[in-house]
């Protein structure tokens, strides 16, 4: 299976477009997205939640840029994007267009996370409240980390996820403290593996490579 996706891109016009996540439920969350009207038809490549990177400019010229954003859906002549208004003058001039993970594709169990709160929420400034290092395996050689996260919706609703890394491989972890809040945790491919990045207030860091992911909500986890 193929899982790195690159594609050149004509944006022809951007439009302003309200989202919403999770409608008619307690989660429900208004955003605004912005809908690319594009010369290439990506609907049979990319899937709804997936993360992308735009480019801008030409590389090495003070034109150049990059950010990410959150495909919310895709069309034969459109792709819908949640990113930070502050690209918003940028899109129109997105000349390249790459997958950088998708969550649908790659994390077991992340459609029921999808189902609920409407999206695959980056964890930006929820709390961390159990990180936890396991030997896998009859040799010991293999490492699983556990993570329990506790996700706060716009409308301060609470749901404890639960995060598995299993197989750990070439990590460099450092000590996490209890109810420490995450600032980042980037997701994205190498090779067949998924390289995991994450950042959090209170010192804790940890780069790392593995090659399976699962996400439940911490009422149906492994304790």
């Amino acid at each position: 299976m193929k899982k790195e996706w690159e594609w050149n891109v004509n944006v022809r016009s951007v439009e302003r477009e309200e989202i919403c996540f999770a409608s008619n439920t307690a989660w429900q969350v208004q955003a605004q997205g912005y809908r690319l009207y594009v010369n290439t038809d990506l609907s049979a490549e990319l899937r709804a939640q997936d993360q992308v990177r735009m480019t801008v400019g030409d590389l090495g010229k003070p034109d150049w840029a990059a950010f990410i954003g959150t495909v919310v859906d895709c069309s034969s002549d459109s792709i819908l994007l949640y990113t930070s208004p502050q690209y918003e003058s940028s899109l129109m001039n997105t000349r390249q267009l790459e997958r950088l993970f998708s969550p649908l594709t790659s994390i077991e169990g992340a459609q029921n996370v999808i189902d609920k709160l409407g999206f695959f929420p980056p964890f930006h400034y929820d709390i961390i409240t159990k990180v936890r290092m396991e030997a896998a395996g009859l040799c010991g050689n293999q490492k699983n980390l556990y993570v329990t996260i506790s996700h706060t919706s716009a409308g301060g609703l609470e749901q404890p996820i639960a995060l598995y890394f299993e197989d750990i491989q070439h990590e460099k972890i450092s000590p996490a403290e209890e109810c420490n809040i995450c600032l980042q945790l980037s997701l994205a491919y190498e090779g067949d593996q998924i390289r995991v990045e994450w950042d959090a207030v209170s010192g804790f860091e940890a780069s790392f490579l593995c090659r399976k992911m699962i996400v439940q909500f911490h009422d149906e986890s492994k304790s």
